[in-house]
């Protein structure tokens, strides 16, 4: 490979990291072909990619950006998953080295901080970011929702103690 096509690769990778939150760095040493595509599947159920890259060019792919703190973990025949989610690929990841010994998670980034194979699997266990928006828009739904029950149990208390006096009355007349 020419230096070129070097840089190329570079800047490829480069534009992909482009508003990437956080990454996930495993070894891939003994992962076969099936083994990464089922892998690269799980990992675009959330919205993530997963790239095989030199460690030096993604070493400079990632200079000067927040997940250059991750840096350290390049070394040894790694990939590297990402995706507009952070919390997505670790799901994936730790969810696939479960039934995949020889993929091993060695750690990541997130919004400049480093972590290592136990912090993904931390982050992997978090809520994603679309499970925080239903959270969120529940909270808000449940609001109002409580309201209105609340008006709603004034009014039908208030005809079940009129019902009742009702009751109490027509027996004695």
């Amino acid at each position: 490979m020419n230096k070129q096509q070097k840089q190329d690769r570079v800047d490829t990778l480069r534009h992909e990291l482009v508003g990437v939150e956080g990454i996930v760095i495993a070894e891939n040493q003994g992962i076969t072909v099936t083994e990464m595509q089922i892998l690269r599947n799980e990992v675009r159920k959330f919205g993530g990619k997963v790239r095989v890259v030199k460690n030096t060019l993604a070493r400079l792919s990632v200079r000067g950006t927040s997940l250059e703190v991750a840096s350290d973990k390049l070394v040894g025949p790694v990939l590297i998953a990402f995706g507009s989610d952070p919390v997505g690929p670790a799901k994936a990841m730790i969810k696939v080295a479960k039934d995949m010994p020889k993929l091993v998670v060695k750690g990541g980034a997130i919004q400049g901080k480093a972590l290592d194979a136990s912090g993904v699997k931390f982050l992997s266990e978090l809520p994603g970011r679309d499970e925080l928006r239903a959270m969120f828009l529940g909270t808000l739904s449940a609001v109002p929702s409580k309201f209105v029950g609340t008006l709603s149990s004034v009014g039908s208390g208030f005809l079940n103690v009129l019902t009742q006096r009702k009751e109490q009355l027509e027996p004695a007349a």
